[in-house]
């Protein structure tokens, strides 16, 4: 144990993490350090969740803390799966760390806490006592905030999700922070768009050479811990053969429009499982279901939905074929772009004519189509997508594309690259 205590705290000694990338988020996060409220990270697995971890623990040690104070577990080790059916446990394991710094815990760290069953009830007691000054934990599945947890500590937390880096961030990591230095250096922003779009934004990915096969190997071993761990053994799935039978429909199939019942259909299923097993999907961070815009709230009224995927590398490492494999790229690294940047109600319309994304932001309602390349077939019906139905007062048009830049009818016209870096 004491082995274990110190491979993950290797900052007692008081040496900083090094080579660590500054995440947007973590401006959030220290703004909020000094308060006493629970700090709850959820999002996938190997998006960077860790590595805030120890940027908050590097931030520790600068602001003048004993770096022995500061106690960080993972409860995804097997050590300590005594832990997953007993929460109590965690006190003397304090208890012996305590003993072996010589120094009272008053910083903790808690990853991957999903595992540990009833693990609210610890929170809500260490909170209530003032245990420690502040207490940080992670999680793998959404749902962490849907239950107990919420009603036991209401007010009482701040909830970040941690994703993988986006386009915004990779391109800040090479010094392309605004238009002007991305236009300076266009060509090396088109590398790094095709990049982004073949292999997506997870951190193991893009801050190291890795070779395609490799990369290739990484992605594919995430795919398979998210969906075995985090969706069928989480929700205890009893048909794990439909559950991958979904996943790969709905990857494949990215951006495009379905019914439940279609699926259902073709999965030779029901409805029931499907709309339950899309919502595990969604639960580990692995997808999101995206409804067609109604300003009515009954469901039979949004009876379409569109999946997409939180990271491009993950789909193209499970080798799901597209028949347009650019557009459909593009489509589903814009949907997370939206994301990072803040957008909330993503929806879709698709009546008598089709818009990509209408989304909220500012009590807004903006307008998005994506388009890999325009061109004299297929310009007219992108642009006719902006005449949405049903919403008035649009405040924005936007047609992204891969490298194409303008204006016509209202509709501003920009690269993928130029828009990620626009604050909006």
């Amino acid at each position: 144990m004491d082995a274990t205590f110190i491979r993950l705290n290797r900052h007692w000694s008081g040496d900083r993490y090094a080579s660590l990338y500054k995440r947007d988020v973590l401006e959030s996060l220290l703004a909020k350090k000094d308060l006493p409220h629970i700090q709850v990270l959820t999002g996938i697995r190997r998006s960077g969740k860790s590595t805030l971890f120890e940027l908050l623990i590097n931030d520790l040690m600068d602001s003048g803390i004993d770096p022995r104070s500061i106690l960080r577990l993972n409860m995804d080790e097997p050590v300590f799966t005594f832990l997953w059916n007993d929460p109590s446990g965690l006190y003397p394991l304090i208890e012996k760390a305590e003993a072996l710094t010589g120094v009272k815990t008053a910083y903790l760290f808690l990853d991957e806490i999903q595992q540990v069953k009833d693990w609210e009830l610890f929170a809500k007691s260490a909170y209530d006592t003032q245990g420690f000054r502040k207490l940080y934990i992670t999680g793998s599945n959404s749902d962490l905030l849907e239950r107990q947890f919420a009603t036991l500590l209401s007010g009482r937390y701040f909830a970040n999700v941690v994703r993988p880096f986006s386009f915004r961030e990779l391109l800040r990591m090479q010094g392309l922070t605004d238009k002007l230095s991305i236009l300076t250096h266009k060509m090396e922003a088109l590398r790094l768009t095709d990049r982004y779009l073949q292999w997506g934004g997870f951190p193991e990915i893009v801050l190291h050479e890795l070779s395609d096969d490799v990369k290739t190997e990484l992605l594919q071993n995430y795919y398979d811990s998210i969906v075995l761990k985090d969706c069928i053994a989480y929700n205890r799935v009893r048909d794990a053969d439909l559950f991958y039978r979904l996943l790969h429909y709905l990857l494949t199939n990215a951006g495009t429009p379905f019914k439940y019942a279609t699926i259902a259909k073709a999965l030779n299923s029901n409805e029931n499982s499907v709309r339950n097993y899309l919502a595990y999907a969604a639960g580990s961070y692995v997808l999101a279901d995206v409804l067609n815009f109604s300003f009515s709230l009954k469901s039979n009224a949004r009876p379409e939905h569109k999946a997409y995927c939180i990271d491009n590398g993950l789909m193209n490492a499970v080798r799901f074929q597209f028949l347009d494999q650019k557009g459909k790229l593009l489509e589903n690294a814009v949907y997370n772009a939206l994301i990072d940047k803040g957008y909330s109600d993503i929806s879709f319309v698709r009546k008598a004519r089709e818009c990509d994304f209408v989304v909220r932001k500012d009590n807004a309602f903006h307008a998005f189509q994506v388009c890999y390349e325009l061109t004299d077939i297929n310009r007219d019906r992108e642009i006719a997508g902006f005449n949405v139905p049903d919403i008035q007062n649009i405040a924005t048009r936007t047609l992204i594309t891969y490298n194409q830049q303008g204006e016509t009818e209202g509709v501003r016209i920009v690269p993928f690259f130029l828009w990620c870096v626009e604050e909006e």
